[in-house]
């Protein structure tokens, strides 16, 4: 594969850093503060759900770059791509019935 790779597909790592470590940071504070059990558990979950939300938002976010950074611009000659097209449905239709089947009851009043 080519060794190129365009400033535009490039994942943007600065927003990661920016989204992990002020939470991360912040958490290593709460554990030097030490404060009481109950407020120290709840800082520690509100800080490590922020880092890894901030994470999922960063994946989320830039998931094309990320699949796009082992690319080169040969790729698109290089690989064959099938494409499959599907057709609506052709709209309700009764189930078949077998022959051996037998035909409904009547139902009647005594």
């Amino acid at each position: 594969m080519c060794d190129t790779t365009p400033a535009a597909t490039r994942p943007r790592w600065g927003a990661l850093y920016g989204a992990t470590l002020p939470p991360l940071a912040t958490l290593a504070i709460v554990e030097i503060a030490s404060p009481p059990n109950v407020v120290r558990t709840i800082l520690r979950f509100a800080l490590a759900l922020g880092a890894l939300g901030g994470m999922a938002l960063w994946v989320h976010a830039n998931r094309a770059a990320v699949d796009l950074q082992d690319w080169c611009d040969c790729a698109g000659r290089t690989m064959t791509i099938r494409v499959i097209e599907s057709r609506g449905p052709a709209g309700p239709t009764d189930p078949p019935v077998p022959e051996w089947a037998e035909p409904p009851y009547e139902v009647a009043s005594r």
